[in-house]
């Protein structure tokens, strides 16, 4: 699967590109990961305007659309009140932190 799912850092000028692999994903059923959504919050409103144009029942249904932000006050209510919201929090304190750390050893690592 990892050719049918496109990464996207977002930051200055990667608005259009960001449009043309969704516009894709709605086509051919690839997933879109747009990471660093905090850093273009201007462009999450044309995100808004390109979902509530497209017509869901022309949509892939394989298609899937990732957002990763950090928290922000400016991100928009709307893009948030659409989909699922995930946080991924690391534990508070040492030994939480260790043992976290611990599970995560595989024996390949050895």
């Amino acid at each position: 699967y990892s050719e049918r799912l496109h990464f996207i850092s977002l930051g200055q000028g990667q608005g259009p590109r960001a449009e043309q692999f969704i516009k894709m994903g709605w086509d051919t059923g690839d997933w879109v990961c747009l990471q660093n959504c905090h850093l273009a919050t201007s462009w999450m409103g044309r995100l808004e305007a390109l979902h509530e144009s497209q017509d869901a029942d022309k949509i892939n249904s394989d298609y899937r659309l990732w957002l990763t932000s950090m928290p922000s006050t400016t991100f928009p209510v709307p893009v948030l009140q659409a989909g699922i919201k995930i946080t991924n929090e690391p534990p508070k304190g040492l030994k939480a932190n260790l043992t976290r750390q611990y599970a995560d050893i595989t024996e390949d690592i050895f």
